[in-house]
């Protein structure tokens, strides 16, 4: 392997981690929402609890969005060949945090209603397949763990995208056959939307 090569595959590593991580912190900060605001309830400047809030709002969007971009850049064949991707939970994963973000563009879910709180069913639905892509399948146990002779761990570490090629052919087109689906939903939305405004 060239050392070119080898850089490829550390940079499109690290880049999917970083979109799980970043994917699992948005959850939590979604989750966390009654914690920001007993502290926004606190403040007794308007201009810090506009800025408190602010910051929350760009940073729980602006990771969920970063991580939605950074692990759909390694959903590709040639990447799922090179690096360790968790089949099939980091891509549903993926699937799940896009339409979570199609939501939050087209709907109103900044205030707490029942839409709100389904969003943020559809954002932890898709940090925790994120997390045990991670931890079960990308992160298995190496041979140095006895453990790694269990028939589980055996099975977790086959779904590794660079292992399994069939089962990665397989994702790749019901995660791109999705995407197109929700792709054509969310530009139905926004023609909607856009009429709406025309008719006013």
């Amino acid at each position: 392997m060239t050392t070119y090569k080898a850089l490829e595959i550390w940079t499109a590593q690290t880049i999917l981690n970083l979109g799980i991580l970043f994917s699992i912190i948005s959850a939590l900060l979604h989750i966390g929402r009654p914690y920001f605001e007993r502290i926004l309830s606190r403040m007794t400047l308007r201009v810090a609890a506009d800025v408190w809030w602010l910051l929350y709002i760009i940073i729980k969007d602006g990771l969920l969005f970063i991580s939605v971009l950074l692990i759909f850049l390694n959903m590709n064949l040639d990447l799922m060949a090179d690096i360790k991707i968790g089949l099939p939970f980091v891509p549903l994963g993926m699937m799940l945090l896009i339409i979570s973000l199609i939501i939050k563009v087209f709907r109103n879910t900044e205030d707490i209603n029942k839409l709100s709180r389904i969003n943020n069913y559809i954002i932890s639905a898709g940090a925790l397949l994120n997390m045990l892509g991670y931890i079960l399948v990308m992160e298995a146990p190496g041979d140095e763990y006895a453990a790694s002779q269990q028939s589980f761990w055996i099975l977790m570490k086959s779904w590794r995208s660079n292992i399994n090629p069939l089962l990665s052919t397989i994702v790749f087109y019901v995660t791109f056959a999705i995407l197109i689906i929700t792709f054509v939903v969310a530009l139905s939305l926004f023609a909607k939307q856009f009429r709406v405004k025309e008719k006013k």
